[in-house]
C-alpha cells in the first residue's frame, strides 16, 4: 500500500517537471507585447488628415477626445479645427495594458493679404487676395469696417471704392477660425480733374480740342465752360474750344466733374496775332499722304493711310483715293483714283503742270492731270520704294533717291517727263531711308540723315550734282537724325530740325542746325521749344520758318513755333486744333500755310 502511494507521487512529480520545460521539445517562454506607431509625430493643418499605422493589432483613440480630432479603427486621423498639440493612442488588442502614443501638432490659422496698404481713385476697383494658412479651409468672408460708406466688396474680394475720398478698411475673416482676421487700409484719393493740354497759345479764332480726365470710374464725364464767358472764347460739350477774334488772355477753359461739381480742372489759353484756324475736312482721314500745290492754286491731296497710328499698317488702311482742296471756298472735292494704294510715297509738281506720284506701294509711278482730274500710269522705277525722296531739278527731271524696298536703298534714278521713263543715276555713298532731300540754290541736292538697314540713324550727308550724276560726301551733321525736316532758307542755307536720334529708343530731338552751302558744314542753332519728329517745316514769305506737329500724342504734336533766321532762335506761335504727325503742309500763294491730316485725322487747318 505505501509502496503504491509512493509510486503515484513520483509519477505526478515527473509530469509537473515535464510541463515546466524540463527537457520537453514543445515548451518555451512567451515574448512581451510592445506597441509602436508610425509616424510617431505629425504636423498638420486644421481639418487635415493623417494615416497612422501600428505594428500589432490595436484600438485607436485620441487622448483629448473629440476636442483633439477623430480617428477611425483603421488609423485614419482627422485634425480638429483648432490649433494645439494632441495625442493619438494605439492600445494593443491582446493586452490593453500595452499602448503607444503619437504627438500631433496642429497649426494655428493665419491670414495674409496681398496688399495691406492700397491707394486707388474714387469709384475704382482693386482685387484683394487672402492667403490663409494653418487650415485646409482657406475660404474667407469679406467686409468693410466702415460699412457702405467705405465702399463695397464682393465674395471674391473685388473692392469698389466709394464716391468720396478718405481712409477705409477692408477686413478678411477666416471661415475656419473667425477669430483670425487680416485688415487692409485703403486710401481713396481725392477726385481730380486734369485738362490736356494744360496751357496753349492760339491764333485768332484758333481751335483746340481739349481732353479732360477724371480719376474715377463712377462718372468720368465733365461739363465745359469758359471762365470769362463769350469774351474768352467758346467751347462745345465735347471740349472743342474756339478762341475769340481778339488777342489777349490768359483765358481759362474749365472742365467740371459731373460726379463732384466742386472739382474741376483748368487750362490757360493765350490768344496771339498768328496761328492756325480750321478749314474744311477731307473726305477721309489721312496720314503719310502728300499735298501738292497745283498751277491753278488748288491743292492735290493723294493717298496716305487712315489707320497708321490706330490700326495695322498695310492691312486695310492704305488709300488709292485723291481729292482737291479749293483754297477760296475752303472745301474738298474728290478727284480721280490712283491705280494702287500708296503711303509714304512722293508727289512732285512737274514743269508741265502734271503731278508725278512715285512708290509707296511698289516700283510703279503715275501722273495726275489737273485738266482731266485723272491719273495715268507712267514708266516704273527700277525698284519699289517708300519713304524715299523726290526732288524736281532745275532741268525739269526728278531725282528719286533711297528709301525702302527690299531693304534700305542707296540707289537713285531720274524721271524724264519728256520720255516718261526712269533711268539710273549715281548711287549714294550710304543706303538711307526717311532722310531729306533739299534743292540748293546752286542746283545741287543736299541729302541728309535717315537710317540704314541695320536701323542705325545717320549723321552723314551728301550732295547730288545733276551735271555729273554723282553723289559726293559733304559735312556731317552734329547729330544723327531721321524723320527730321530740312528747309531751304532765304539766305541759301538749310535749316535742319528735330527728328529721331536713335531708332531703338525712339527719342525725339529738340536740337536744330544750319548747313552752310559755301563752307559745306553744319553749325548749331536753336534749339526748338519742344522735341519733334515726323513734323513739318515751311519757309514763310517773311523769311521765318514755321515748325509744327510731331510725335503722336505728344505736346509737340499740336504746338507750333517760328524760327528767326536773323538771331537763330525759336519762339512759340499759335498752335493747331489737334496733334498731327506725318501731316502734309504746303505754303499757299497768299502766304498762308495749309496743313492736312496726320495722326489719322480728317481735318485740315490754315496758318495765317
Amino acid at each position: 500500500m505505501n509502496t503504491r502511494i509512493g509510486a503515484l507521487v513520483l509519477l505526478a512529480l515527473l509530469v509537473v517537471l515535464t510541463g515546466c520545460g524540463g527537457g520537453g521539445t514543445g515548451g518555451g517562454t512567451t515574448n512581451p507585447i510592445v506597441v509602436s506607431i508610425s509616424p510617431p509625430t505629425a504636423n498638420l493643418n486644421q481639418g487635415a488628415t493623417q494615416s497612422f499605422t501600428a505594428n500589432v493589432a490595436v484600438n485607436w483613440t485620441v487622448q483629448e477626445g473629440a476636442a483633439g480630432g477623430s480617428i477611425t479603427n483603421m488609423g485614419a486621423y482627422t485634425a480638429p479645427n483648432i490649433g494645439g498639440t494632441f495625442h493619438v493612442i494605439a492600445t494593443s488588442q491582446a493586452d490593453t495594458s500595452k499602448s503607444a502614443t503619437a504627438t500631433v501638432n496642429i497649426a494655428a490659422v493665419a491670414i495674409f493679404l496681398n496688399q495691406p496698404f492700397v491707394t486707388i481713385d474714387v469709384g475704382n476697383q482693386f482685387t484683394f487676395v487672402a492667403n490663409v494658412t494653418g487650415t485646409v479651409n482657406t475660404a474667407v468672408s469679406w467686409a468693410i469696417q466702415e460699412g457702405a460708406s467705405g465702399g463695397s466688396i464682393t465674395s471674391s474680394g473685388v473692392y469698389t471704392a466709394p464716391g468720396t475720398d478718405g481712409m477705409f478698411h477692408v477686413i478678411a475673416t477666416s471661415q475656419a477660425d473667425n477669430t483670425q482676421k487680416a485688415t487692409a487700409a485703403v486710401t481713396v484719393a481725392p477726385l481730380m480733374v486734369s485738362v490736356i493740354p494744360p496751357s496753349n497759345l492760339l491764333g485768332l479764332l484758333g481751335v483746340r480740342d481739349f481732353i479732360a480726365t477724371v480719376n474715377t470710374s463712377l462718372n468720368a464725364h465733365v461739363t465745359w465752360s469758359v471762365q470769362e464767358g463769350a469774351a474768352g472764347g467758346a467751347i462745345t460739350a465735347s471740349g472743342q474750344y474756339t478762341a475769340p477774334n481778339t488777342t489777349g488772355g490768359p483765358f481759362h477753359v474749365v472742365a467740371t466733374s459731373v460726379q463732384d461739381s466742386t472739382k474741376n480742372g483748368i487750362a490757360n489759353v493765350t490768344v496771339g496775332g498768328s496761328g492756325f484756324r480750321p478749314t474744311g475736312d477731307m473726305s477721309t482721314a489721312r496720314t503719310a499722304h502728300t499735298a501738292t500745290l497745283l498751277p491753278s492754286g488748288k491743292l492735290l491731296i493723294v493717298g496716305g493711310d487712315t489707320c497708321l497710328f490706330t490700326g495695322y499698317y498695310y492691312e486695310f488702311c492704305p488709300l488709292s483715293s485723291a481729292e482737291v482742296y479749293d483754297v477760296g471756298a475752303g472745301t474738298f472735292a474728290t478727284t480721280g483714283k490712283m491705280s494702287v494704294a500708296r503711303v509714304f510715297h512722293t508727289a512732285t509738281l512737274l514743269n508741265n503742270g502734271k503731278v508725278l506720284v512715285t512708290g509707296g506701294h511698289d516700283a510703279s509711278a503715275e501722273l495726275y492731270d489737273p485738266a482731266s482730274g485723272t491719273f495715268a500710269v507712267t514708266g516704273s522705277m527700277s525698284v519699289g520704294r517708300n519713304s524715299h525722296t523726290a526732288t524736281l531739278l532745275a532741268g525739269g527731271k526728278v531725282l528719286i533717291a533711297g528709301g525702302q524696298g527690299v531693304g534700305v536703298l542707296a540707289t537713285a534714278e531720274l524721271y524724264d517727263p519728256t520720255s516718261g521713263t526712269f533711268t539710273a543715276t549715281g548711287s549714294m555713298a550710304a543706303a538711307r531711308t526717311s532722310h531729306t532731300a533739299t534743292l540748293l540754290i546752286n542746283g545741287k541736292v543736299l541729302i541728309a540723315g535717315g537710317f540704314n538697314s541695320a536701323g542705325a540713324t545717320l549723321a552723314t550727308t551728301e550732295l547730288y550734282d545733276p551735271s555729273s550724276g554723282t553723289f559726293t560726301a559733304t559735312g556731317a551733321m552734329a547729330t544723327a537724325r531721321t524723320s527730321h525736316t530740312a528747309t531751304l532758307l532765304a539766305n541759301g542755307k538749310v535749316l535742319v530740325t528735330g527728328g529721331i536720334a536713335n531708332m531703338a529708343n525712339g527719342g525725339s530731338l529738340s536740337s536744330a542746325e544750319v548747313y552752310d552751302v559755301v563752307a559745306g558744314t553744319f553749325s548749331a542753332t536753336g534749339p526748338m521749344m519742344t522735341v519733334r519728329d515726323s513734323h513739318f517745316a515751311i519757309l514763310l514769305a517773311n523769311g521765318t520758318v514755321l515748325v509744327a506737329g510731331g510725335p503722336f500724342g505728344s505736346s509737340g504734336g499740336l504746338t507750333a513755333e517760328l524760327y528767326n533766321t536773323g538771331n537763330g532762335t525759336f519762339t512759340e506761335t499759335g498752335g493747331m486744333e489737334t496733334s498731327r504727325a506725318l501731316a502734309a503742309a504746303v505754303l499757299l500763294p497768299d502766304g498762308r500755310v495749309f496743313v492736312s491730316g496726320g495722326s489719322d485725322t480728317i481735318s485740315a487747318e490754315l496758318y495765317e
